[in-house]
């Protein structure tokens, strides 16, 4: 028997030319752990068969990814819904309570820092959870 490696059925996937960056290399997704237990389920032996609780426990945690899957997709709807939903206040009168003391002011722009929302009012970044009041500004103040 040789100890020679045929290398011209080695997929470009495992190659250099690979563009796929280290963090997304790493880390298994549903469709890897589906093919992973299709493989195991095509590669066992006939003698010793996969047992159930183990074929259930793997289902179940295939169960877990994909609902942690859809959760994650639901939380980034559920952000993107967020700053819809401050950016609304763009253009109205705020106000909002800083150690103890009341402030006002008008909306220019909303921003988002390490997951916190902010108002933007002049040069003011206003934390949304200080705002204690939100409304139109008349048209007699204009």
């Amino acid at each position: 028997m040789s100890s020679w490696v045929d290398i011209t059925n080695v997929s470009k996937n495992t190659s250099i030319f690979n563009n796929k960056s280290f963090e997304q290399k790493s880390t298994l997704g549903k469709d890897d752990f589906l093919r992973i237990l299709t493989t195991q389920l095509s590669h066992q032996d006939p003698s010793s068969p996969l047992q159930d609780k183990d074929f259930i426990a793997q289902m179940a945690t295939f169960s877990s990814l994909e609902q942690m899957t859809n959760l994650n997709k639901a939380f980034e709807k559920f952000a993107n819904q967020q700053m819809s939903q401050f950016s609304s206040s763009i253009g109205k009168e705020i106000t909002w309570t800083m150690n103890g003391a009341a402030f006002t002011g008008v909306v220019d722009g909303v921003s988002v820092q390490n997951g916190n929302y902010f108002y933007m009012v002049g040069n003011e970044k206003v934390p949304v959870e200080t705002v204690t009041v939100i409304k139109k500004i008349s048209s007699e103040a204009k």
